[in-house]
């Protein structure tokens, strides 16, 4: 993700996307799937990635703009 991207969030639409990240990052975790190295390697990736922009997200609270 190099792309960068600045929008202007409110205090509650940074919320929704918060929200909305933790059920993606539950949707990884119930994703139906045989175990395999290659699986827990990519959701492991996907993890940190939702983490990143969770973190983006949540590091923007005080900032009216948030990179994305």
């Amino acid at each position: 993700m190099n792309a960068e991207i600045k929008v202007e969030l409110s205090p509650r639409q940074q919320e929704l996307i918060l929200r909305g990240l933790r059920f993606v990052r539950s949707s990884v975790a119930l994703d139906m799937v045989d175990h395999t190295t290659e699986v827990a390697e990519s959701r492991r990736r996907q993890y940190e990635e939702l983490d990143e922009l969770r973190q983006l997200l949540a590091g923007s609270e005080s900032r009216s703009a948030a990179s994305v």
